[in-house]
């Protein structure tokens, strides 16, 4: 249980953290000021087999000093991705109640 309580708190000045575990290709802990994460899959378009992104995430700080993660998603048929949820925190607010504030709306980014 200490190894658990070790990784979430927070001992220097990164704004995110993201582990990634892609089975036998390795995995990434890291802690950073921004990221971008795309997954791709095979999809099969006009008779030929590549890679689509389909799934974005998108972390950054905001001019208001807000930390916000977007998730996108995006389909061949469709003109632009959808923006499908946007966690926000304010960690420098002490007055907020609201550890997490999330907008589930489908929205285009």
């Amino acid at each position: 249980m200490e190894k658990a309580h070790e990784v979430l708190s927070v001992k220097d000045g990164r704004k995110f953290e993201v582990h990634c575990n892609a089975g036998t290709a390795g995995e990434l802990r890291v802690g950073t000021e921004s990221l971008s994460v795309k997954i791709g899959q095979r999809v099969r378009m006009d008779d030929a087999e590549e890679m689509w992104h389909s799934v974005g995430v998108y972390a950054d700080q905001d001019d208001n000093g807000n930390l916000a993660i977007r998730v996108l998603v995006s389909n061949p048929d469709w003109d632009e991705p959808l923006q499908i949820a946007c966690i926000r925190s304010r960690p420098g607010d002490g007055d907020c109640p609201t550890a997490l504030g999330c907008n589930l709306d489908h929205v285009p980014p």
